[in-house]
């Protein structure tokens, strides 16, 4: 051990016999600690908040999704289907779009998303299944149900975005619909208020002429995306290939937005008590004057009085840190591990607050902290070197 080091660590020891000098040490210490628990724990409730949002993105959302390009389906789509079917588990080639949908009864309507979905879904979602009269049925969620003011027994009307030619002249595609059916939203679809047909249906509607607007995967595994779109992307052609994580990129840029400006916000609580720690050392120099001369006067060159007040401000921010760290990670991996932080019901689609612990942010807490201690003690550490040491001992 260094000299420097050793008389770093004796001026700390001997400080608690100085009440002031050894309060405003344990209060920078404490300081750091404070700031570097809530930092810890801040970070570790957004990443578990994202961890969660993003496993809910991966079961809900399609893993790719393959889209058609310069036209509103996709050509050849039997070929695009078989191609599909070769990297995926699950293919689901689908028609969506916006349409009028107006309520028979109330004669007022609004733009809705209408999109294809097979009514086998609906059933293994415990969804209601189509009636046994026969005919064309329309599945509405609720929040749409309750745009349209729809009720039991209510009719639909659906009107297309295109039209067709007739010896009248262009006449809107329109549908009826008297079997409607108020549903939950699929946990596969993008939004909450749609109107829910069959393929032919909704076909039809958005003449397609029995082409897919759209064809969602899901694989077997999140990590093969990037080489299943790489396969598609070189088997189809006239297609757009996105991935789960391209579909949902403006969310994850607002959660990554989100993480910073909290980290940034809180970092300011490390950033005063490493403030008060130029007061603790300010008052250790004070304290130290005489001793600093004696040892000015034995050979103690002013980069060496420096190093042992460096010493001194990193001895506390390292002791703040570890305590810091103790309190943050060990809270964190208990709220976790015990769910001690319980949500309302199902609220918010989890029974408890989730945490988790990342070693990147953990490794950048501890640096700032241990990072700003060290700046923090430059100024009292440099007016220290700086001390006269015939001065100093001589007002002892």
């Amino acid at each position: 051990m260094n000299y420097e080091l050793a008389i770093a660590l004796r001026y700390l020891w001997t400080a608690r016999k100085q009440l002031h000098t050894a309060f405003l040490s344990v209060i920078s210490a404490l300081g750091l600690a404070v700031g570097v628990a809530t930092l810890l724990l801040s970070l570790a409730l957004l990443s578990g908040l994202q961890l969660r949002i993003k496993s809910r993105l991966i079961s809900s959302s399609p893993h790719v999704l393959v889209e058609p390009v310069g036209d509103y389906a996709i050509d050849d789509s039997a070929k695009a289907e078989e191609v599909c079917a070769r990297v995926a588990s699950r293919v689901e080639p689908y028609v969506s779009g916006l349409a009028w949908v107006s309520n028979a009864r109330t004669e007022s309507g609004r733009p809705v998303r209408v999109r294809s979905t097979d009514p086998a879904a609906l059933a293994s979602a415990e969804l209601l299944t189509p009636s046994a009269r026969g005919g064309s049925v329309a599945w509405i969620t609720r929040s749409a149900a309750a745009a349209l003011r729809l009720r039991d027994g209510d009719r639909i009307v659906v009107v297309g975005p295109r039209t067709r030619l007739t010896p009248f002249g262009a006449a809107p595609v329109f549908r009826r619909f008297a079997d409607i059916r108020i549903v939950d939203a699929l946990p596969d679809h993008d939004g909450d208020a749609e109107v829910l047909l069959t393929f032919d249906d909704a076909a039809a509607i958005f003449m397609t002429a029995g082409r897919p607007t759209a064809i969602a995967l899901w694989l077997d595994s999140v990590e093969r995306v990037d080489a299943a779109r790489l396969a598609l992307e070189g088997s189809l052609a006239s297609v757009s290939v996105k991935t789960w994580k391209e579909i949902n990129r403006p969310l994850f840029l607002a959660l990554r937005l989100e993480k910073v400006v909290m980290f940034a916000t809180i970092s300011l609580i490390v950033l005063v008590a490493a403030l008060n720690l130029i007061c603790s050392l300010a008052m250790l120099v004070v304290e130290k004057r005489s001793r600093i001369g004696i040892l000015r006067t034995l050979g103690a060159t002013e980069s060496s009085i420096r190093r042992v007040f460096l010493f001194v401000g990193l001895l506390i921010g390292i002791t703040g840190t570890l305590a810091g760290n103790v309190a943050g990670l060990g809270f964190s991996w208990l709220a976790e591990r015990y769910h001690l932080v319980p949500l309302p019901g199902d609220s918010f689609g989890a029974s408890n607050v989730p945490f988790a612990i990342e070693l990147p942010d953990v490794l950048i807490v501890n640096a700032i902290a241990v990072t700003l201690s060290i700046i923090a003690a430059w100024y009292p550490a440099s007016i220290a070197s700086r001390l006269d040491p015939i001065t100093a001992i001589r007002e002892e």
